[in-house]
């Protein structure tokens, strides 16, 4: 049952409409076209109305990346249920390349700027601003489970947090390659899964540490 006021639905339904109507101006026209006036010309509302709900253009830009994370964090776990901890750990990361693929505009605008990162904060440390991420929660608790199940080997220096930090960069490059460099080049995704298994079986085993 929704207990929300008509109120806060439509004061919802609006800022819904200035994230969708931001996100068509940005992948049609570059994020440079975006305004507070033309969103508002957009959805056929004053730019003062407009006002009333984000301050400014960087405000929107936020709410878009914001919406983008939380796409982004259900993506991550949209594949069949597995019992194997590798299985669930790879298709994780080809649920990470898919959603850049299907949502180019959203990806590619929330990794544009740092400052634009949902948890980003100069005076924390990388890990502490990443452990409140929770699309990279979704790829930590991953690597957690296939420590604890054996798969993946830890060090005093490189633990679950490293591992699943280069886990991340793995998809994010392909992800990234795949929109930009290699754009025009085919996507076979059997390659993609068999790069992540060997990228597994090299955590599998205990290495000097340096």
């Amino acid at each position: 049952m929704d207990n929300t006021t008509p109120r806060t639905r439509r004061n919802a339904r609006i800022r819904q409409a200035i994230i969708k109507s931001a996100v068509e101006i940005i992948h049609h026209e570059g994020v440079s076209a975006l305004s507070i006036r033309r969103i508002a010309d957009a959805i056929d509302y004053s730019p003062a109305s407009i006002y009333e709900y984000y301050p400014n253009k960087d405000a929107i830009l936020a709410a878009v990346c914001l919406e983008g994370y939380a796409k982004l964090t259900a993506a991550l776990q949209d594949y069949p249920a597995t019992a194997d901890p590798r299985v669930a750990t790879r298709e994780c990361g080809v649920q990470y390349v898919r959603f850049a693929l299907a949502n180019p505009d959203y990806f590619l605008l929330m990794f544009s700027s740092a400052g634009m990162q949902p948890n980003h904060n100069s005076e924390e440390s990388l890990e502490l601003q990443l452990l409140r991420s929770p699309a990279f929660m979704v790829i930590y608790r991953h690597i957690h489970a296939l420590v604890e199940a054996g798969f993946c080997v830890v060090t005093p220096r490189y633990g679950v947090f490293q591992i699943a930090l280069s886990a991340w960069q793995m998809v994010h490059g392909i992800a990234m390659l795949s929109l930009t460099t290699l754009r025009d080049g085919p996507l076979d995704y059997t390659i993609i899964r068999m790069t992540l298994d060997a990228w597994q079986r090299g955590f599998a085993h205990t290495v000097a540490e340096r």
